[in-house]
């Protein structure tokens, strides 16, 4: 055979090998496009959105796979909020009988029965066990209600922002809209009025210092103002005390421990109690 023979074989085994696949890929494209359509909404469905519990017993688990733990049970009729999708399983937001937990040393509690989350990223977790399934995670300052405690955990009510996962199969749509109140919102953190909160007579003045500190301490809310930008002060172990220039978010640091670098404000006049500082880091202590 001579070599433009054989180019030619090869050329027309290349083409036909094209065209098988090229009807490969035509065929996948249906199929994907058969599944999208079959699948109820999966098309154009919108988030997030009301459904039903369509039959009795339905497992929730914590992830889009059968692989994932149980963690709830629902029953027919029961509405869900729908939050999203993962193939065949629907994200749902958690139910009022869905259990979640954080370790109680990234938490500090509140007197009102809430809590601050202290640490960066902390898993809400389905059971009082770091081998738990996540329900997802929640950032540093973020408040969440307690509802007990026990060895080391504390159990939640339902968390802004985590979610379990239900078969597409046993929910149908019931509404586009979403009653505000069946939506889990943040909670806003609750401060006590300044006017409640009382003196501590035994702050003292601090000795002298120089124009730039780091010290620890917990800040604390003013009875009253001495200046518009002065609401919260720093008191030291030694019982010593600075005010501190108001900066963005502060009030989260409330009735916390810190550790707190900054510059001294002149104020040569003395017209303040204490020292005023500006901070320039603040650090809440673990």
């Amino acid at each position: 055979m001579t070599f433009n023979g054989m180019l030619n074989v090869i050329l027309s085994q290349l083409a036909k090998d094209l065209n098988k696949m090229l009807k490969i890929f035509t065929l996948c494209s249906s199929a994907l496009l058969i599944f999208a359509l079959l699948v109820p909404g999966f098309a154009d469905e919108h988030f997030p959105f009301l459904a039903e519990v369509s039959k009795e017993s339905v497992n929730v688990r914590a992830g889009p796979s059968t692989n994932f733990e149980k963690i709830d049970k629902l029953n027919k009729g029961a509405d869900v909020v729908v939050l999203g999708r993962s193939y065949e399983w629907y994200k749902v937001q958690p139910l009022p009988t869905t259990k979640a937990y954080i370790r109680s040393d990234y938490l500090k509690i509140n007197e009102d029965g809430t809590a601050v989350v202290l640490g960066d990223n902390v898993n809400v977790r389905s059971a009082a066990n770091s081998n738990a399934a996540s329900l997802g995670e929640v950032k540093k300052g973020t408040v969440v209600k307690i509802l007990d405690q026990a060895q080391g955990w504390s159990r939640l009510a339902p968390v802004a922002g985590t979610a379990a996962w239900v078969h597409q199969d046993f929910l149908k749509e019931v509404s586009a809209q979403v009653p505000a109140s069946l939506l889990i919102q943040p909670i806003e953190k609750q401060f006590v009025p300044p006017e409640l909160i009382p003196e501590n007579p035994l702050k003292t003045v601090p000795v002298a210092v120089s124009p730039w500190v780091s010290m620890r301490g917990t800040v604390d809310a003013l009875v009253q103002s001495p200046q518009s930008d002065v609401h919260y002060e720093i008191v030291l172990d030694d019982k010593s005390v600075f005010f501190l220039q108001d900066i963005p978010q502060i009030s989260f640091f409330c009735n916390t421990l810190v550790d707190v670098e900054g510059a001294i404000v002149p104020d040569p006049q003395k017209k303040l109690m204490y020292p005023l500082l500006h901070i320039n880091k603040i650090v809440l202590v673990i």
